[in-house]
This record gives C-alpha cells, structure tokens and sequence, in this order.
C-alpha cells in the first residue's frame, strides 16, 4: 500500500478542516471487529477532490453527503472522494482485522487465563488499520467513540471513558487530536487508581498480573506525581487532556506511547521479580518522557513527520533532566551509557542523517529515521543549548510556543521563533551547526612536547564546523583529579596550557556535556577510581567507540574491562559495561577459537563480584543476572534453578529461572527444561521465554523451526518472531547455523511479505547473524544490499546492521595498533 507522501499531505491539508470524527466499534468478536467512522469535514474549495485512509478487511459500505462511493473507490487502502462540498459528512462501515505486530487494534489472548485484551497504536501510519481517517498530523480534530465489548470489560482512550452500561462504553475528547497519537484500551483489565492536583490517575495491566501491579503502583505513581509539578513549574501551563491513564501492555513494540491522556507502556515494566534501583529509573524515565509528550507533540504537534526529532528530542532532554531535579532518579549517567552510546553508533552507520529537515517526502520514510539520532544526539543538542541561552531563556521561549500554538501545528522554525522572542541570539549559526549535519567529530588530546592539543577530527564524508563548549580534566592514571579547565573548541586543533601533565591522563569533554567520539590522551586510567560519574562515562563511551572503529584491540578493551569494572561502585556501569563485554567481547568482537577461555574469564570475574557483593544488594542482582547469560558452568546453573548455592538473600524469581534455563539448553542440557519450566510459568512472559529457549536448542532442527518462524512463516504474533531470532545466531553455535547464513540473505527479503513496519525491520535486526563475523558473511551482505529491489525497510535494517558486522570483522585482536599518550 502506498506511504502518504509529504506533496499530498500538504495538498490535503490545504483542502480540508476536519471537525470531528465519531468512531463506533464492536469488539466482541473473536475473529475480527467491526469500525464504522463519521467524519465531517469542511472543504475549502467545492468540487474538488481528495481520498480517506482506510486499511480495513471488508468495506460493507461508504457514503458521502449521503450518497453511496462506489466499492472500486477503495484501492490500496485509500477511498477516493470526489465532488467535496462546503461541508461534508463521511461514513465508512466497515470489517477491520485484530492486529498481532503491535501496531493497529492489537489483541492479545493471555496464556494465564485465556482472557482477551486490546490496545489501539495508531503510530505511525497505523490508524486507518482500525478506523477510517485522514491519516496526517497536521489534520487535527476532536473524537468520540461508542464501543461494544464483553460486560466484564473496562474502556480507556484518549479523552473521557464512561459506561453508558455494562459492555457498551462512550469515550469523548472535546480537545483536537492528531490520529497518530488516538487510542483506546478495553479488556478485562486491572486497575489502581489515584488523584493529584486535580488530575485523575490510574494505572492498569491485564489482570494476571494485578500482583506485580499492586507491587510496582507505588512508585509509578509517586513519579508520575512529581513529574506533573515538573512540568506545571516548568511549562506554566497546566496538563490538559482530562485523566491521566497508563497502560502496561502485552506485545508493545516500543518503550511506550504518548497517547494524549492514556499512555500505553510495555509491560515489561511491571517487573515479575526483584528489580534494581538502575530498572526502576529506566521505568521513571520513560514515564517522565511520555508526559513530557502531553506538551512538546500532544498539545503542539509537528505539521509533517520531519519534526518528529522535536517530540522525541525534547522529551528525551525533559525526562533525563526532570527526573533528576525532581523526581529523585538521577539519569544522566545511564542517559551516557544507553542513550548516548546508542545515538553515536547511528550516527556513524551508513543511514546517518542530521536531526533536522531530513527530507522525509513520505510517512515511511521519515520512520526509518527514527533513531537513536532523533533521541538521544537531539537530546545532547538540547542540552548543550540550554547551557548557551539559560533556563530563563529556554522555558520562556517554550511557554511563548505553547501559547501560539496550542492544539494546533507547528515546525522547528516556529520554535526557533519562540526561543528569538524570549532572547535567544545565534540560533540560525546554531542550527546550521548541529541541527542540519550529520555525524560525530572525533575529539581527542594529544601531548606535543610539553604541551597538550585538543583535536577535533569531523566524519570526512560529513565535513562540519561545530562549536564544543567543554570541560577538559588532567587525571592521574590511578584517577585523582589533578585540574580541569572550561574551554571552546572551535577549531581543528587547540593547544592548550595545562601545567605539569606528565604521567597525567587528560580527557577531554570530561562532564560529558557536547556530542562527540572521545579520546582521551592514554586508555590507562583507572576509571572505577574516577570521582566524576560523567568522566567514567566519557571514558567507557570512549572505549567502546574505539574498538567499534578499529583503533583499539578487543584483547587490550577487554583486559582493562576485566581490569576495572569488578572494582565499580556504579551499578550502571557494571550493568551496561557488563552486558557489552558478554555481548561483543565475548562475541562477534572474539576470535571464534578464544571465544570460550575469553567467556570462562569474564564468567570468572562475575562469580567474584557476586560473592563480594552484599546480601540482597543491586549489584548483587546484576552481577546474578550477567552471571547467568554468560556461564558455562552447568552444575552452577542447574544447581541455581534447584534452589541450591543460590546467592546470600536471593531467590529465583520466574525471570531468573528462565535466564538458567536458557543457558542450559544453550550449553546442550536437556531440552525437556523448557517444556517443564513452561508448565510452572505459562504466563506471555513465559511463553515468550520458552520459544527463545527452543531456538538456542543446539540442534539443526531446533535452529530449522526458529529461522522459518522468522523467515518464511505468516500470521506469527509480533513478539514470537523476536524471541525466536534472539536464539538462532548464537556465538557458542557458529559452526551448527553456518549453513543458514546463506539462507538468512537470500531470504530477508522475502519477509517483507509476512509483516511491515516496526515488526518487519526489529526481526531482521534482531535474528542478523552478526556472531558469524567474517569476510564470508560480510561479503553476502554486500552482495544482498547491492540489489535495487530491496524493500526500504529490509534495505534500512540490512544497512544498520552490516555497518555493526563491518566494524566487527575490521577489529583487530592482538594487542592494539594505536598507542595513546606514549
């Protein structure tokens, strides 16, 4: 079907004013639901002609003005409609099909108790997979829906949910909504309700999992409080959408949705077992994002998906910062070691893109980029502005755009309006710099005679000029701070004056305050000693970006790692560090023949810190759960999963015994595991759980059931498909999947056929066979993107993740052909 394309979007917009769309749903079938859509409309230019969105299963009838649309007016999910009138009223009735890929109306039936439940995603082109719309953001209009469901249901959406009886629900929103962000949720779901400041709260998750939600209610809610006096502080303007719900939901492709009044969540993160205080931050944050949304895309919503940047970028920037000023989740380490480590890896692949005006000219498109560039390098943008205007600045500029532009539209240019107006200076400079070039400089210190030089290196095939507003530190290599100094870094090279520095360490952009790939002046520092976390973070970004592009050895980044993280007293570092040395260290980034003594080694040092670690401890916890995907050791893991030996304080929780137990088939114990496991924990966690363990059975057939899952089967649920990629390609089981290397590339196209979207790039990414990292494989990438008829989804994934299998086959492994501060 075609993607709307920018031209005819604006085209539209020009044409039409909707006013409002009644939607009426009956959901107590089984096997499909029924939509029937009202939407009047103005015209502005009478005759003229235009087309509805609509991607339903049966078109039973269309009207306009009253008069019948012939049944060929429907064609690639558009319905033509000619001879518009001043006024006009559309009706579609029509059959829509249950969605199983997380996007459209999806419905989930829970393995606990067979109960059904639903939740509406209409991102990013979604909606017209549930009802009939004019599918854009920049046609907003208000929305009512009458909804039939089972008795035993409970409706939420998008404005205010009553119960007109028992099975039949009314929702209305009186504010104008765009269709990418309206949802409903109906099922017979759990719920824990509050109020503050005037706000009705509530939190709900399907009923089987009322324990864990009474469990973790608490808290969500406490955040969620605090952030909306955050944000009515910071904003001036009062949150306006009525009720505030949010859903934690089965089979959620993203982190969460920004549904104006009713936020969808995955519900991964009403966790099951012990949690650290590292995972309920993550959750903080992505609550605190989510509201910011409320402002920055539900109340001021991007004209065309190009600024979709602006939403995610701004709320990236509010949550990090909001939930540590306010909300008592410092974040911006973890926003260092996640986020920003996520956004430099896009921004050096071949799919790069600047932040902004990325000439997205149709929907599709613009999702493609929508990445760790849109988040997390925007966010570091922001953050880097605000430190050059000032709060008062910023926050001023924000409330004159909210005040012009509330529940409306508007582009980055009216922002930059907004920010001029309340003072700011250089903004265009500004932009030009940061906004609208793509890629990261190389910043790096190197001593020249007495002296030390600041260098900054821009991509060659991305040439910059971008002004670094940093902090430079002199340390000594056991990590005493000895000096720093604020400097701009304006230039290609900056000689500095530091004093005495010999024997030091200097790291430049030591607060992690600009965005770029760091290198420090010698690799030997003792970084657990380091005072600064946003040094530390520096550092191990630092780190991670040189082995990624080849100027540091796997060997030497591993020995300092097993050098320095047991002595960490940051969660968060051991944590992601942690999981990045089992991963690429241990993995792709590993000769085959040392992967095993290197995964021996590393399973070594997370046995010590474990038992050093206190009782009942967050670094117990995750040196347990690192311990577990990384152990060879089968009596360890099996004696774990029988309660014995098990860590002082700790029990094994569902998600624990599913991590042992899928590293014991992994390690070719017993596969009747999974069948047993499966019959004490049949919840969709646990189903889940149980086809990523059949997949890293290691058996042929095994591997044979989870590639046709993924790469030949249709109508598989969304999340089915990821969990069995995640267990064919295995670094312990190169030489069984060798075979289906070939298989992989020839077929990957061919999946464009069983799903689109989200669904269709994250099973590509997650099954590529990045363990196989050799010429072999590299060479039947290329061979794979060098065909001109590549679906652009396939094309995107392949790319991403054949830039990550370049950089893993360039690494060298003996001791580093770079040398630092020497």
């Amino acid at each position: 079907m075609p993607s709307l394309l920018l031209i005819e979007a604006r085209q539209r917009a020009e044409l039409l004013t909707v006013d409002q769309v009644v939607v009426e749903l009956d959901l107590r079938r089984d096997e499909a639901f029924d939509s029937r859509t009202t939407i009047t409309f103005g015209c502005s230019t009478p005759g003229a002609s235009t087309f509805c969105d609509f991607r339903g299963t049966e078109l039973r009838s269309a009207t306009l003005n009253g008069a019948p649309v012939a049944a060929e007016a429907w064609v690639d999910g558009r319905i033509q409609l000619d001879a518009l009138q001043l006024r006009n009223e559309l009706v579609v009735d029509a059959v829509m099909a249950w969605s199983s890929d997380g996007e459209g109306l999806h419905r989930h039936i829970d393995p606990a108790d067979q109960r059904a439940y639903c939740y509406a995603m209409s991102f990013l082109d979604a909606a017209p997979r549930w009802f009939a719309c004019f599918d854009q953001p920049d046609l907003k209009a208000s929305y009512r829906f009458d909804i039939l469901t089972p008795q035993d249901w409970i409706v939420r959406g998008t404005g205010t949910s009553s119960a007109v009886e028992p099975g039949h629900w009314s929702i209305t929103s009186e504010r104008p909504l765009s269709t990418y962000f309206v949802s409903i949720v109906a099922g017979p779901w759990a719920e824990v309700c509050d109020e503050h400041d005037g706000i009705p709260l509530s939190a709900l998750a399907r009923a089987s999992m009322t324990d864990e939600l009474k469990t973790h209610a608490g808290d969500i809610l406490t955040v969620t409080r605090k952030a909306f006096d955050a944000y009515h502080q910071l904003f001036g303007v009062r949150y306006p959408f009525g009720a505030y719900h949010q859903v934690f939901a089965p089979d959620f492709n993203a982190g969460a949705m920004e549904n104006p009044g009713c936020v969808v969540l995955r519900e991964q993160f009403l966790f099951r077992g012990d949690s650290t205080w590292s995972d309920r931050a993550n959750r903080a944050g992505t609550i605190v994002h989510e509201m910011a949304h409320q402002w920055f895309g539900d109340l001021v919503t991007m004209r065309w998906w190009d600024d979709l940047w602006l939403n995610e970028s701004f709320a990236e920037y509010m949550a990090h910062r909001v939930c540590t000023d306010h909300v008592d989740y410092p974040l911006w380490t973890d926003f260092g070691l996640k986020r920003k480590d996520w956004g430099l890896v896009a921004d050096q692949s071949p799919s790069t893109h600047p932040v902004a005006v990325n000439g997205a000219l149709d929907a599709r498109s613009a999702l493609a980029n929508f990445d760790g560039i849109s988040y997390a390098k925007g966010a570091s943008v922001l953050r880097q502005l605000v430190a050059t205007i000032g709060d008062e600045v910023f926050f001023a500029g924000l409330r004159d755009h909210f005040a012009r532009h509330g529940f409306g539209n508007a582009t980055f240019d009216d922002l930059l309006g907004s920010w001029q107006r309340a003072g700011a200076r250089d903004l265009d400079a500004w932009s030009a710099q940061w906004l609208l070039t793509s890629g990261a400089d190389v910043i790096g210190a190197e001593r020249r005679g007495n002296s030390v030089v600041l260098t900054r290196t821009a991509p060659p095939t991305a040439p910059a000029d971008r002004r670094h507003a940093l902090r430079v530190d002199v340390l000594d290599p056991d990590g005493t701070l000895r000096s720093q100094r604020a400097v701009v870094l304006d230039a290609p090279e900056l000689e500095l004056d530091l004093g005495d520095s010999t024997g030091s360490v200097v790291v430049p952009d030591a607060g992690d305050e600009t965005w770029a790939r760091i290198r420090p002046s010698d690799w030997r520092l003792a970084a657990h000693q380091v005072a600064d976390p946003a040094t530390q973070v520096v550092f191990w970004n630092g780190l991670r970006d040189a082995v990624r592009s080849a100027e540091l050895d796997s060997t030497t980044a591993f020995e300092t790692c097993l050098a320095e993280l047991p002595g960490s007293t940051s969660d968060a570092v051991l944590r992601v560090m942690g999981e990045w040395v089992g991963g690429a260290l241990c993995g792709a980034w590993c000769p085959l023949a040392d992967r095993a003594q290197r995964r021996q080694r590393w399973a070594d040092a997370l046995a010590a810190i474990l038992a050093g670690a206190a009782p009942g401890s967050d670094r117990q916890l995750v040196a347990w759960r690192l311990l577990l995907g990384v152990s060879d050791d089968v009596d360890l893991l099996a004696g774990w999963l029988l309660g014995r030996d098990l860590p002082a304080g700790r029990e094994m929780d569902a998600d624990l015994r599913w991590m042992a137990v899928q590293r014991l088939v992994t390690l070719g114990v017993d596969p009747s595991l999974v069948e047993a496991e499966l019959s004490r924990d049949p919840s969709s966690s646990g189903r889940l759980a149980a086809i990523r363990c059949r997949a890293s059975v290691p058996t042929i057939e095994a591997k044979r059931d989870a590639f046709a899952t993924v790469m030949t089967t249709p109508d598989v649920p969304a999340y089915e498909v990821y969990a069995a990629a995640e267990g064919i390609f295995l670094p312990e089981h190169d030489e069984l999947t060798a075979d289906l290397v070939p298989e992989w590339f020839d077929k990957a196209d061919g999946t464009a056929a069983l799903r689109s979207g989200w669904a269709l790039g994250t099973a590509l990414l997650r099954s590529f066979p990045l363990s196989h990292a050799n010429s072999q494989t590299l060479a039947l990438a290329q061979r794979t993107l060098a065909r001109e008829d590549l679906n652009p989804v396939v094309r995107r994934s392949l790319l991403d993740a054949t830039h990550v299998l370049t950089q893993a086959v360039a690494s060298p492994h003996a001791p580093s052909r770079v040398s630092r501060g020497d």
